[in-house]
């Protein structure tokens, strides 16, 4: 995990400290810290930013009227209403589920609204002080404690819902929820101290949330104080993006997109804040250039993992869609490989609409528009199909999705009902660049990692998997991924669920296939893959590759052959080279 390794500082004192030579880096970075704190804690002032706002509905509903989006959704969606209300009504009543917790109460109980600690994870009893500032926020120092519960809580990816069921039912309470929580938020989170502020990536996906769920309340029902402080803090926001990018001119991650694309919403959302234009700029090109740097030519993120490829690909192609709407426009070469991190998916995703686990999970999403399991990831192909009006990613299988409908509204409804099923079956596919290899026939499905570990060998949320392997036969799991473990509230943990034995591939003389005894989130390469075959004769899909360990003569050889006329798998495993003490066979 990348923090804050580039900053431009708004501090005055930071130019006077770059022009002092001979000094220290680490000396540099505390004293251009001390001058940050020294900022805000004594100077900084709340910007006055006053309207007209010229708040555009850029993503909801295709930009159709929302009282029609809403009757629109009560004819598609009949059943989901009710469930909806009830999403809402636990919002209001401030009962979240969060990374597992399962549904808990985050305030008192009253009849007015009662404020959100913003600031705890609550599973584990621990409170973060919200006048620390944020540089020295510490987190992964006391066990049993996760940083990412206020986080998470903090990224506003509920209040979707709210607008929702807000036009659904035209109720005041949710609006005054809404209006509510952000200003809880605000109060409760000055800006650069606390934990919710120590995370770029965090900061980035709750403007956007706050942006994005705008659209269903109409800026004349809002009240005017609450717009002046949702706007000064939506420009706080992004000054504070921009001057702590988690950029390093070493290795850049899904939380550099993230920034990028935080700051891209609140440009083309808020054309009024005097940055605008040239946030725009920055984030077109800057973003131009890691979907380059991050996404194989085969259209897989270079993470090493599935679940972040959905992450990922949400925050490419919501800037994307953004733009379009917008009369913003990326590169062909941008569009290009959106296309192809969808196609990736398509054949990724298993006969079930769930994604095999491979490497890190950690939940992410950039924006909600409805609940499912965290492995299910059909929506793409409904979003996909409807977005370039391709029956290619309509599969029988699956429906016409909310997700779409919040996007593209009865107008994206229409789309995809014109648009044929795809008759052509899905084959097998190689995406050589990530090493991921899927056997499919109808509903039998086999997805194998050969490939390099994640973020250009560094690790990052790769696991010790290679060669391992998921199997699903006639739509049912056989073989899974026993998938990850939280990041750094348990460390031995996380290191269990990304070692070599907790994976279906061989362990070989106890050893990891890579390192992962020192940082949590670093994994130096022991072992190269090699493809030796993959081919689909007619009769049975055929894989053969090896994993060579680096540092010892020890080639561990699979081949795995599936049948296509009843069904059957055949996995042949083999070690060569230099003389082992044990090799066990880990599923």
């Amino acid at each position: 995990m990348i923090m804050n390794t580039h900053f431009l500082s708004q501090s005055p004192f930071s130019s006077v400290i770059r022009r002092i030579p001979g000094i220290p880096r680490r000396i540099i970075r505390e004293l251009r810290a001390l001058g940050e704190f020294v900022y805000f804690y004594f100077f900084y002032k709340t910007p006055v930013i006053t309207g007209p706002y010229e708040f555009r509905r850029l993503l909801i509903g295709g930009g159709e009227p929302l009282p029609e989006i809403a009757n629109a959704f009560r004819g598609i969606f009949p059943d989901k209403v009710a469930e909806k209300i009830k999403e809402a009504d636990l919002i209001c009543d401030h009962v979240f589920d969060l990374l597992g917790s399962g549904p808990t109460k985050l305030s008192n109980k009253g009849k007015s609204y009662q404020p959100i600690d913003w600031h705890s994870d609550f599973k584990a009893g621990y409170r973060w002080d919200p006048n620390t500032f944020y540089k020295r926020i510490k987190y992964g120092h006391v066990k049993g404690v996760d940083v990412k519960v206020p986080w998470e809580l903090s990224r506003f990816q509920h209040l979707n819902t709210l607008g929702q069921v807000y036009i659904l039912t035209g109720e005041q309470k949710y609006l005054d929820e809404f209006v509510n929580q952000i200003t809880d938020w605000i109060d409760t989170n000055p800006v650069a101290f606390g934990v919710n502020w120590s995370c770029t990536m965090d900061v980035a996906i709750r403007v956007a949330n706050w942006l994005v769920a705008k659209e269903f309340f109409d800026e004349k029902t809002l009240p005017k104080d609450f717009l002046k402080k949702f706007y000064a803090s939506i420009y706080e926001h992004g000054r504070f993006i921009r001057n702590h990018l988690e950029y390093s001119s070493l290795l850049t991650t899904n939380h550099y997109i993230a920034d990028l694309a935080g700051l891209f919403f609140i440009a083309v959302y808020c054309p009024f804040f005097k940055e605008s234009s040239s946030w725009q700029e920055f984030c077109v090109r800057e973003l131009s250039k890691e979907i380059q740097k991050q996404v194989y030519e085969d259209g897989c993120d270079f993470e090493a993992s599935t679940s972040y490829h959905r992450l990922v690909l949400e925050m490419f192609f919501y800037c994307k869609f953004l733009g379009k709407r917008a009369g913003v426009e990326f590169q062909q070469v941008y569009r290009d490989k959106v296309r192809k991190m969808f196609e990736f998916s398509l054949y990724c995703i298993k006969p079930n609409g769930k994604i095999p686990q491979i490497g890190d999970n950690d939940n992410g999403r950039y924006l909600i528009f409805s609940s499912r399991p965290v492995l299910e990831h059909k929506y793409l192909l409904s979003l996909a199909a409807i977005y370039y009006k391709d029956l290619a990613f309509k599969l029988r299988q699956f429906e016409f999705d909310e997700e779409s409908f919040w996007l593209f509204g009865l107008k994206g409804k229409e789309i995809y009902a014109k648009l044929p099923f795809r008759q052509e079956p899905l084959a097998s596919k190689a995406f050589p660049d990530a090493g991921w290899y899927i056997m499919r026939h109808n509903n039998d499905y086999c997805f194998i990692v050969c490939g390099p570990n994640g973020q250009n060998g560094r690790g990052g949320h790769a696991h010790n998997d290679k060669l391992s392997f998921e199997l699903m036969l006639g739509g049912e799991d056989i073989v899974v991924d026993p998938g990850t473990y939280c990041y750094t509230n348990y460390p031995e943990w996380r290191n269990k669920f990304r070692s070599t034995v907790f994976h279906n591939t061989v362990h070989i003389d106890g050893r990891e296939q890579s390192d992962i005894s020192g940082d949590l989130f670093v994994m130096t390469s022991g072992v190269d893959c090699v493809l030796t075959k993959f081919d689909d004769d007619g009769q049975s899909i055929n894989f053969a590759g090896e994993a060579r360990y680096i540092d010892k003569d020890i080639v561990h050889h699979r081949a795995i052959q599936l049948w296509k006329d009843n069904g059957e798998v055949e996995i042949r495993d083999g070690i060569r080279g230099a003389e082992t003490a044990s090799v066990n066979l880990c599923l």
